[in-house]
């Protein structure tokens, strides 16, 4: 096991480094120290096993997870960032690799990971969807994708305070992207509560998670007879402002927390009646 604040840098062609250091350097703290609520509701009592925290900040779902004996590979682009998580974790038994990248620079090996968990990504869309493929390539079968980010119903407000919506992945460009070989758990808006950090302000996330059946190839859409990709691969439903909705869309509703997908065994589990969350 490497040191608990150990980094590892992996050259990237990343140009948002800078901004993303500049950024952290405002103030000692940005984000509210806790674990990001939705990881925390879809995957306590889920067995641990390998896990890639995507944009993992200063840390704390990275450190989350690997208390809950998660294997974790925590990225992100900012050093400074990185300093901090590895600063936070100095001092516990945990298995933490901090990895300075951008998703589409690490090499993650194709289904490497039973946890992919992107929570509030800065990912940006690409006419490949380069990130999103990504993002599904990484999952192993039977593993647990787990894609989250603000909710934001109005778009034209949002581009008014200088954030495009269009220019960023989505949960739902992700969703559009799955296909016979993933189950989708969960797709859906759901009130957030947070103590504070940026970000406090937002009042609902859109949270996606699905998993790959088992025995499944990590690859994106499925090939018909003649080899051509399935159209499951490539459906983007277009709303009237031309960004791309969800493959169905999220509803507004509670979401059933009694049982979870069991990497190991392959198969739904009940969650222990006296579990209790961090």
């Amino acid at each position: 096991m490497e040191e608990a604040g150990e980094v590892t840098e992996v050259k990237t062609t990343s140009s948002e480094a800078d901004e993303w250091d500049a950024r952290y350097s405002e103030r000692a703290r940005v984000w509210s120290g806790e674990p990001n609520g939705a990881l925390v509701d879809e995957m306590t009592g889920a067995r641990p096993g390998r896990a890639l925290d995507v944009g993992c900040g200063e840390g704390a779902d990275a450190l989350w997870l690997a208390r809950q004996g998660w294997a974790v590979t925590a990225l992100d682009v900012s050093r400074i960032a990185l300093d901090r998580a590895g600063a936070h974790a100095d001092g516990e038994d945990v298995d933490i690799k901090w990895v300075l990248s951008g998703l589409l620079d690490a090499d993650l090996p194709a289904g490497g990971f039973d946890l992919v968990s992107a929570q509030y990504p800065a990912l940006r869309r690409t006419a490949e969807r380069s990130a999103e493929r990504a993002l599904i390539s990484a999952v192993a079968p039977g593993g647990t994708l787990l894609v989250v980010h603000h909710d934001i119903p109005d778009a034209d407000a949002a581009r008014e305070h200088g954030f495009d919506p269009a220019d960023w992945v989505t949960p739902g460009d992700v969703a559009a992207l799955l296909d016979d070989s993933w189950h989708m758990d969960v797709n859906e808006v759901r009130e957030r509560s947070i103590s504070g950090g940026a970000g406090a302000h937002h009042t609902h996330d859109v949270v996606l998670r699905a998993h790959r059946l088992p025995h499944q190839s990590p690859s994106i859409g499925h090939r018909t007879a003649n080899g051509s990709l399935g159209a499951n691969a490539e459906s983007h439903r277009k709303t009237t402002t031309g960004t791309a909705a969800p493959a169905s869309t999220p509803c507004r509703h509670s979401h059933d927390r009694a049982r979870y997908w069991d990497h190991r065994q392959a198969r739904w589990v009940k969650h222990h009646a006296n579990q209790t969350r961090d």
